[in-house]
């Protein structure tokens, strides 16, 4: 890239202490941006990195917490009403059968009305505390935004909800890092 990337996921690594995404994932996804129309579920310290990383594009983040949104200009606040625990089973077995309700989230037109290139999942949480939402709706709506070119990045996937949902909605798998998995729809 350039000096001011290395030093935005030098800031970003810093930052995350290596608990989110690794140095070789934020570099595999930036790879693929640069002048795309880009989603990106999920805000946080690597907001900057995604948006400078295809700065000559456009980009979007969806975010549930409140306290994460820091630019109105290209963040939604979006709603989600799974609960992980609760649901991460039987939402499965209901796509598996056809039933897609559950899974709906209400985004804004712009979001819906778009042709998305890339699109990155990494919300909501997904971690073991009893109120997590899980990323069981973010990954079908990415299935519904996509077309047959978007790359999608799901990161997380050592875990139950992003393994498993992912591979069931996703056709084509192209690789992982890490925890990082790049499909094609």
């Amino acid at each position: 890239m350039n000096e001011k990337f290395e030093e935005i996921i030098k800031n970003v690594i810093k930052h995350t202490k290596q608990k989110q995404m690794t140095e070789e994932e934020y570099r595999y996804i930036s790879s693929f941006l640069m002048d795309k129309n880009l989603l990106v579920f999920g805000t946080g310290y690597d907001s900057d990195l995604w948006r400078y990383a295809n700065r000559n594009g456009r980009t979007v983040f969806l975010e549930h917490n409140s306290k994460w949104i820091t630019n109105l200009e290209d963040t939604y606040h979006i709603t989600y009403t799974s609960n992980l625990r609760r649901d991460k089973h039987k939402l499965l077995e209901q796509y598996k059968n056809g039933v897609t309700a559950n899974f709906e989230i209400d985004l804004p037109n712009q979001i819906k009305n778009n042709s998305w290139d890339v699109i990155i999942i990494d919300s909501p949480e997904g971690g073991k505390k009893k109120y997590y939402h899980g990323r069981m709706q973010s990954i079908y709506s990415a299935k519904i935004l996509a077309h047959s070119e978007t790359d999608i990045f799901v990161h997380d996937c050592d875990r139950y909800v992003e393994d498993k949902y992912s591979d069931e909605m996703f056709s084509t798998f192209v690789t992982q890092l890490t925890k990082l998995r790049h499909y094609k729809k």
